[in-house]
């Protein structure tokens, strides 16, 4: 009885396989397949009735012929088409198993003589049998080679479903013809054929799941419930009986008032209706045919657990799907949000991993929008509107609910749910379910999206103050680090241990900072000051702090942006250099043409000397005009002297007041001569300055003779000398000024007025502001020239910074001091 079982199974399951899409290559092969390995099955089940065996016998041989050559056929279409075997080869298969198949019927070519004893089934080989072994043997062979090739290069669940349906044609070629075709063509003993048909049993097991687990050549099978339980009791019931006919002795048996067969069926009927059995069947028996009865209630209460936390949108997307999938297990499910201020969707989840690019159009979302609000709409009873495209296409895709989640008005997500796989539909209290669950995963959408709004938030800040070259460093109401950037940790010296500790591992002027700024008692905004740094020493910073405060203007930290200057300090001075090299580059090339011009005079009188050293003339002329070109050479020698520092750039403490007598006593009378007259106030207390005073008094006295040149008539010059502040944090200084009563200097000319050779003046060289200003600058001082306000002259100021008077050094001490402006950088805080 069992091999006629298993022949009407295999047939059932080729004519169900086939019947459900005809049209496809897959399923018209795969039946074809089942189908002769039923006709196979159900000649070996013919021969072992002992009636008729030779006709049996044949319809196995000719089975097996067919079932080859759709094995093969098979093996090229699943799951994808592929080009080997090609058509022509595959219709040779198909000619040879056909030719096979009929001469298996018809003649004895290939086996006759069959029959069926206590010994088992007999044969005798026909002349083709070793040829029909060997054809069966390559069809196999080559189909099981083009599996194994596509098993390891597939993806997805066509793997899957090759996986299984590969591992139970396997397990029934192998050892199928190892019992009936290979033992029989080696010792002509066919005892073991009768095993063959049992080898089906894995392959239709592993073909069922796949089918109903995995959609196994797109198959869904709805299978009920009662249909499940009686599959069950009926497989149970059958591993008893088998075990009892091993166990049991017959004496025993047959003592028994019930049949062992009838009693065990009984038994198991009976059990199937205990309630520890059928909570043992709903929880086995269910989930894996894609059915359940559902705890509406139990499952509100474990989402409301589930959805309260803070998560992604995709965290929060994965569990709605793992809830909805345990309680209805729908074969398609799609997450969506809104993307940005855009009429889009992005997708959060969508299982399984398919296209589905209508759900993330402008489209789709306009389509969501008409909806009601959020809630459950069945897709089939949404009226079919402006965008009844868009419902078409969900419907077609498998989708049969849409769920809309919203807040406030503002709609934040769609949930599409396909068809339950269990192919039961969406009951009413499933839906007053969902819409239940719509509230809770709305709240819980609306809270994730802020959430992924401010980690994104975050993100942007650390990568934005990652990016800062500006340290930056934050600290709690305390006083004590809560964290800093990169630039941080390099220009303070701060470590990823230094978290959570105090402000004394701050350099004391940062920590000062935010200690005035916690304090309330100052803020600092852009102000320059020098820290030291472990490496580079004294580093020169821009600072400043930001005091942060809470919901209640309570003050919550503080906030220090601290700026490395020094290269822009080295900058500066570069470009001091360069200035200063392009002025002296112009300024010495001035003076090599100033030079050229007496020296090609000279040169020329010379030229004539041998010719007309006898004419008085010439020598009258030479005598009159060379003295004259050498000295014009001369005074520009004086000149280029007075543009270099004092010799090895050595200054002394000088004191303003005696330099500025001597001056005054020394050029007065040639001022009274010019209708000029000098004032000299100077107090005998001014601050002391560091400085070379040949060069200070060559300065007064090209600034005073700028001023002489100026009077065009009688007038007054005055020379005021008194304490003022100078820099930043403001220190003692000394200014001093020469105001003259001339014509003054055009707005025009003001911008070019300390250039080399630029000159107001006809008979004037352009050297001697160009001068002033380098003394100045060699002294650090600053050098201004003022229109006066009240009436017509020019101001020429000059401030030097003082000498503290604290400073131990004598008047005559000499300093070595390079030729560059000093760091204007004073004092430094105290570390707190």
């Amino acid at each position: 009885m069992a091999p006629f079982l298993l022949a009407l199974t295999l047939s059932s399951l080729g004519i169900y396989v086939w019947q459900a899409r005809h049209q496809n290559a897959i399923n018209r092969w795969f039946g074809i397949f089942s189908i002769s390995m039923g006709g196979w099955a159900l000649g070996i089940a013919g021969v072992q009735t002992g009636v008729f065996t030779e006709g049996w016998g044949r319809l196995t041989f000719a089975s097996s012929s067919l079932m080859a050559a759709a094995f093969l056929a098979f093996a090229r279409v699943f799951p994808e088409t592929s080009a080997w075997p090609g058509r022509a080869l595959l219709s040779a298969a198909w000619a040879n198993g056909a030719a096979f198949a009929l001469l298996s019927l018809t003649t004895p070519l290939v086996a006759f003589d069959i029959s069926y004893g206590p010994a088992g089934i007999k044969r005798n080989a026909g002349p083709l049998y070793p040829l029909l072994t060997a054809y069966i043997l390559m069809c196999a062979t080559s189909a099981f080679g083009l599996l194994a090739r596509k098993w390891s290069t597939t993806r997805g669940l066509a793997r899957v479903q090759l996986q299984y349906l590969g591992t139970g044609v396997l397990i029934f070629t192998l050892g199928a013809t190892t019992t009936n075709l290979l033992i029989p063509a080696v010792s002509a003993d066919s005892r073991y054929s009768t095993l063959g048909p049992y080898f089906t049993l894995p392959l239709v097991i592993l073909a069922g799941h796949a089918i109903i687990r995995h959609r196994l050549m797109d198959l869904r099978i709805v299978i009920h419930r009662g249909v499940a339980y009686i599959a069950f009791a009926s497989l149970l019931s059958a591993g008893i009986i088998a075990l009892g006919k091993l166990l049991i002795s017959s004496s025993i048996s047959r003592g028994l008032t019930l049949p062992f067969e009838a009693a065990t069926l009984v038994a198991v009927g009976l059990l199937m209706f205990t309630l520890p059995v059928q909570r043992l069947l709903s929880a086995i028996i269910d989930p894996y045919i894609f059915r359940g009865r559902i705890d509406h209630a139990s499952l509100l209460r474990s989402a409301t657990h589930r959805l309260t936390g803070l998560k992604q949108p995709s965290e929060l997307a994965v569990e709605i799907h793992q809830m909805l999938s345990k309680a209805f297990a729908p074969e398609a499910f799609v997450m969506l949000a809104p993307l940005g201020a855009s009429d889009r969707h992005e997708t959060l989840l969508k299982q399984p991993d398919q296209p589905s690019l209508f759900a993330e159009t402008a489209e789709f979302a306009t389509f969501v929008r008409l909806l009601d609000g959020p809630g459950v709409a069945v897709l089939t009873a949404i009226p079919a509107g402006a965008r009844g495209s868009i419902k078409q296409a969900l419907v077609e895709a498998g989708f049969e609910l849409l769920i809309s989640l919203g807040r406030r008005g503002q709609q934040l997500g769609v949930i599409l749910l396909g068809r339950r796989r269990s192919r039961e539909a969406y009951f009413a209290a499933d839906l007053v379910f969902l819409e239940s669950l719509t509230e809770l995963a709305s709240i819980a959408l609306d809270n994730a999206l802020l959430y992924r709004h401010r980690i994104e938030m975050l993100e942007y800040s650390n990568r934005l103050l990652e990016a800062l070259d500006s340290a930056v460093v934050a600290v709690d109401s305390s006083a004590r680090l809560t964290s800093f950037n990169p630039a941080a940790q390099e220009l303070l010296g701060l470590r990823d241990e230094d978290r959570g500790h105090s402000i004394d591992c701050l350099p004391s002027e940062i920590g000062w900072a935010f200690v005035f700024a916690l304090a309330g008692i100052q803020g600092l905004d852009q102000v320059e000051v020098t820290i030291d740094h472990h490496e580079r020493g004294p580093t020169p910073v821009i600072l400043s702090t930001v005091v942060l405060h809470g919901d209640q203007e309570e003050t919550t930290g503080a906030l220090a942006i601290a700026t490395d200057v020094s290269a822009l300090k080295k900058l500066e001075l570069d470009q001091r250099r360069v200035e200063h090299l392009a002025v002296m580059a112009r300024f010495y090339a001035g003076i090599a043409h100033e030079i050229r011009s007496p020296l090609a005079s000279i040169s020329n009188f010379v030229a004539m000397l041998p010719d007309r050293f006898d004419d008085s003339e010439y020598r009258e002329t030479a005598g009159r005009l060379l003295p004259n070109e050498v000295a014009r050479i001369v005074r520009l020698a004086e000149r280029l002297r007075l543009m270099a520092p004092s010799e090895g750039g050595k200054q002394s403490i000088v004191s303003i007041s005696p330099l500025l007598r001597d001056i005054i006593s020394i050029h007065s009378s040639r001022a009274e001569e010019r209708g000029v007259r000098l004032l000299l106030a100077c107090g005998d207390s001014l601050p002391k300055i560091l400085g070379d005073s040949e060069q200070l008094i060559q300065l007064f006295v090209n600034l005073l003779n700028n001023a002489l040149d100026a009077m065009s008539g009688s007038g007054t010059i005055t020379i005021e000398a008194r304490t003022t502040t100078h820099g930043q944090p403001p220190a003692p200084a000394v200014g001093v000024r020469i105001i003259d009563e001339g014509s003054g200097v055009p707005l025009s000319m003001r911008a070019k007025i300390f250039e080399p050779f630029f000159t107001t003046k006809p008979q004037g060289s352009g050297l001697g502001l160009a001068i002033c200003k380098e003394i100045a600058d060699f002294h650090g001082a600053v050098l201004a020239l003022i229109p006066r306000n009240d009436r017509s002259g020019t101001i020429a100021q000059v401030i030097f910074s003082g000498v503290s008077p604290n400073t131990d050094t004598d008047d005559d001490a000499m300093i070595e001091t390079p030729m560059k402006p000093p760091t204007l950088l004073h004092s430094r805080p105290v570390r707190p």
